[in-house]
């Protein structure tokens, strides 16, 4: 069971061939592994811009809910300037007609409570 020449020499081309492909597999592997934990660490970058979007958007949306809000309370605070006019012109009306004066203190009165309700409610946040 001698080898012949031939045979020596096809061994020790196929001992070749395997280390240079080990050779060229153990660089893709490398590589791969590279490109995992470079991709890895660019997920956890989006990662963070995403919480930092995330948090951007809701400080908006505070941001939009206060503005809301205070909409609403300019709103209220226009509709009661009108009430309080309204009510000094019901007040003169009434003064014109009615010659009783405790009827005239009851009626405002009554507006006093009006106005201090608006005022009340603007005051609650």
């Amino acid at each position: 069971m001698t080898k012949t020449i031939e045979q020596k020499y096809i061994e020790v081309a196929m001992k070749e061939e395997n280390a240079m492909m080990f050779s060229r597999f153990n660089k893709l592997i490398n590589n791969l592994f590279s490109e995992k934990a470079e991709a890895q660490d660019e997920i956890l970058a989006l990662k963070s811009q995403i919480n930092t979007l995330q948090k951007s958007i809701a400080d908006h949306k505070k941001e939009i809910a206060n503005l809301n809000e205070r909409l609403k309370k300019q709103e209220f605070l226009e509709k009661s300037k009108e009430i309080q006019k309204e009510s000094v012109k019901i007040v003169a009306n009434k003064a014109k007609k009615s010659t009783d004066k405790v009827e005239i203190k009851k009626t405002i009165t009554e507006l006093i409570q009006e106005i201090d309700a608006c005022i009340a409610l603007l005051n609650e946040e």
